[in-house]
């Protein structure tokens, strides 16, 4: 078996996010026993048509990633256009992709409320250092893995980078904290870490630092710093207990975990879109599992947030693994593949020269237009009576 290069892990890592981003977007808000009854083990990409039979602006064409990867390449573009987060081109890109004004979300695809009021103050023209949202979302983990990439081996820049590209959508420290959260564990992986039971430790350790400067530099605008300042770093250390226990019991111990760290609503799932929730447990099955394949298979069937958890999981797997670690059935039914591939070589060599990158709003744009033809296509079919639960080919 051939050494890893720092080059097979970056692609790894951002051909990783899209992958699951994409495994899990159909299933988005599923529950695992429902996710059972539609589908039995969800092992390759799906449309959603069986899950969501009344519900078709769920469908999803499959192997196309969701707002999550969108963000992530967004913010690719953004580091190597300006080597760092330019908060005003971000904005114009997001605003970009949202258009034609109007539609609200225009090419994003499966935003929550809370982007959309962002997007909706930054078209009325707030300024993007004042859009950041209350509530303890995952949006800016989400994303973060190009940074960590970017930055990885420059600390100070990477904190001020993460902080810049979150503030724009989240302000309370548990969103802040969480995407710091899955910057380092990226930032490890990729520079060849190995998957040690110490793992959650090391890292809990870099969040607690960072935790601590969110609330010395930003106590002016982060929320939840009097009762949360410490969650996600406890969160995460917790992971390390869990190890040895049987797969149910630690999983119901993450959610009782989460829940101590203030989820509203109440946590049921480990995969909820939450960080104390989510980060810890795609944390946890990147070290029970054996696999890239076995631990993105394990994390979208607990359904939940299951676009988010696999864009992270497979994030972190990705760094791991590598890239050739990943399904070939994966990578091939992989949407747009070619311009992630670009973008993750051109983060490695931190320079866009010689590498022809399409435009990232144009692409997205005709991308969520041919998923709205498959979602017609699918339409029209089981209004002649075909069968939803058929995967067909677009």
């Amino acid at each position: 078996m051939r050494q890893l290069t720092r080059l097979d892990r970056v692609r790894g890592c951002l051909h990783g996010l899209a992958v699951g981003d994409a495994l899990g977007a159909p299933l988005e808000g599923l529950s695992s026993q429902q996710i059972r009854a539609h589908y039995g083990l969800v092992v390759d990409y799906v449309d959603g048509a069986r899950a969501w039979k009344k519900k078709p602006y769920r469908w999803r064409m499959p192997g196309l990633y969701s707002d999550d990867t969108q963000q992530a390449l967004a913010l690719c573009d953004i580091l190597l256009d300006c080597q760092r987060i330019d908060l005003d081109r971000l904005a114009d890109l997001y605003l970009g992709l949202a258009r034609p004004k109007g539609s609200y979300v225009g090419a994003h695809r499966g935003v929550g409320r809370s982007f959309r009021q962002v997007l909706a103050d930054l078209e009325r023209g707030i300024s993007p250092r004042e859009t950041g949202q209350l509530s303890a979302g995952i949006g800016a983990a989400m994303r973060i893995a190009p940074v960590a990439l970017y930055f990885g081996s420059e600390p100070e820049s990477m904190f001020e980078a993460i902080m810049d590209a979150s503030l724009m959508t989240h302000r309370d420290v548990r969103s802040l904290a969480g995407a710091h959260a899955v910057a380092h564990a990226v930032r490890r992986l990729a520079a060849g870490e190995g998957r040690e039971a110490s793992l959650p430790l090391r890292l809990a350790a870099d969040i607690a630092r960072d935790e601590e400067r969110i609330a010395t530099r930003y106590s002016h605008v982060v929320t939840s710093l009097p009762c949360h300042r410490r969650s996600v770093s406890r969160a995460v250390a917790h992971v390390e207990s869990l190890l040895e226990l049987p797969r149910d019991r630690a999983l119901a111990f993450l959610v009782e975990e989460a829940n101590r760290h203030g989820a509203e609503p109440s946590c049921k799932r480990p995969t909820m879109g939450f960080p104390p929730a989510c980060i810890p447990t795609c944390l946890y099955l990147l070290l029970v599992t054996d696999s890239f394949e076995e631990a993105l298979i394990e994390v979208i069937n607990l359904g939940g947030d299951t676009d988010t958890a696999g864009a992270i999981l497979g994030a972190l797997g990705g760094a791991h693994y590598g890239v050739d670690a990943i399904p070939d059935r994966w990578l091939a039914g992989l949407q747009n593949k070619e311009s992630i591939d670009l973008r993750a070589r051109a983060l490695y060599r931190r320079s866009t020269l010689g590498l022809d990158i399409p435009d990232l709003v144009s692409r997205e744009h005709e991308l969520s237009a041919q998923e709205s033809s498959c979602r017609e296509s699918l339409l029209a079919h089981s209004q002649n009576g075909g069968d939803l639960g058929a995967n067909r080919v677009f």
